[in-house]
């Protein structure tokens, strides 16, 4: 895999930063990677580098070339430019299965390098070039200069043979459609992601526990950070978790503590759970799984977490309501004295007795709210969902 731009990803920019995790996330699913620029070392290790100085939207002879431009002057200059680029890429694409070219086709910030592109790829029969397009500089009044007539001016305006093209949001579609007039259906709309681990400042074990247990793909994550025991009703907050995979919702619930060491009948209770556990999915016990979470592992667990499920039939104080407040999740528990006293007005109260499905109907209201759904939708932007469902697919269509 080639991937193109002005600099790498180890020199600061929203581009640079985006092509470094498609880079890395190539590299993770078995793909060998080269990043071609004109500046910048490489972002990790496996990842090599081919640098070609005049790719670089700030080599001298580039900026020279883009000065004449903006005027209107297509020089000598800027045709022998072309020439040097095309040598010292051509044999770099020639080893590629794909071209993935970041922001160069739709911007002016070094026009040789996208007429170089242009015409490597022109001919190009084998679907190898995609466009990756992140501005377009007809719609940003900076670029105004460049709304010329004949090429290179009239690159960034049109179709490209040889390209397909990937936006990185509709809005950016609907525009490259309306600038080229190319078809809605063969622009492909990849946005952007986020790390979701390093925002929320999760420590490696919690990190490595969220992957094992495919956290980030709940929708939503419910937390009952609570000991197993009989009245603590996990097994109401297990049939709510099925409530509502059955109304087309992707819940998990994690149950973090071990049976309670008081009682023996807690460890029957935990294989009980355990055996009803089996018909639901998404329900993840973690003591009978074998899996024991030091406290830093629950903080990891609250800041995943979108909803704390605390269905308890009697408490003498609730303190993971307290852990949960801290960590601005919404909390649905039991209407029982000990947790109205803790949590006051703010939690979405159920009966002692609820039902899954009533508890369910809370959790609905609970992820219903403005910042609830925003967290959720940040969720599905996380980066190895996005690289899972959407990068990969897109790049390695027909791959060889």
């Amino acid at each position: 895999m080639l991937l193109v731009h002005y600099t790498t990803p180890t020199i600061l920019g929203g581009v640079e930063q985006v092509m470094g995790v498609h880079a890395a996330g190539l590299r993770e699913a078995g793909a060998e990677v080269t990043i071609l620029a004109g500046r910048g070392a490489a972002p990790r290790r496996g990842i090599r580098i081919a640098r070609v100085p005049e790719a670089d939207s700030r080599h001298g002879r580039v900026e020279r070339d883009r000065l004449a431009l903006e005027q209107g002057q297509r020089t000598p200059d800027h045709d022998a430019l072309v020439k040097t680029l095309i040598r010292k890429i051509r044999p770099h694409v020639s080893r590629a299965d794909r071209v993935v070219v970041h922001n160069i086709m739709t911007m002016p910030l070094n026009l040789a390098l996208t007429e170089a592109l242009a015409t490597i790829a022109r001919g190009d029969e084998g679907g190898r070039f995609i466009a990756w397009t992140h501005d377009i500089a007809h719609f940003d009044p900076r670029y105004a200069g460049f709304t010329r007539p004949g090429e290179p001016w009239s690159l960034i305006t049109q179709e490209l043979p040889g390209f397909r093209y990937v936006t990185v949001s509709q809005e950016r579609a609907d525009q490259l459609v309306e600038l080229t007039g190319c078809s809605r259906d063969s622009v492909s709309v990849v946005t952007n992601g986020v790390d979701v681990e390093k925002v929320l400042g999760l420590s490696r074990r919690g990190a490595r526990l969220a992957e094992q247990l495919c956290l980030l793909d709940a929708d939503p994550l419910l937390l009952l950070p609570v000991r197993v025991t009989r009245r603590k009703r996990i097994e109401a907050a297990m049939d709510a978790t099925a409530a509502l995979r059955a109304r087309g919702h992707r819940p998990v619930l994690v149950v973090t503590g071990r049976a309670g060491p008081h009682d023996v009948k807690n460890r029957a209770y935990l294989e009980e759970l355990a055996e009803r556990a089996k018909g639901i999915p998404g329900v993840l016990l973690l003591a009978a799984m074998g899996i024991r979470v030091a406290y830093p592992q629950v903080v990891d667990l609250y800041a995943l977490s979108d909803v704390l499920v605390f269905p308890s039939e009697s408490e003498g104080f609730g303190i993971p309501m307290l852990e949960a407040g801290l960590h601005r999740m919404p909390i649905v528990c039991s209407d029982i004295p000990a947790l109205r006293e803790t949590g006051g007005d703010d939690p979405i109260y159920v009966p002692p007795d609820a039902s899954g499905e009533v508890i369910a109907d809370a959790i609905e209201r609970a992820v219903s709210t403005p910042v609830m759904k925003m967290r959720q939708r940040a969720q599905t932007h996380d980066w190895r969902r996005v690289m899972r469902e959407r990068v990969l697919p897109v790049i390695l269509e027909n791959a060889p």
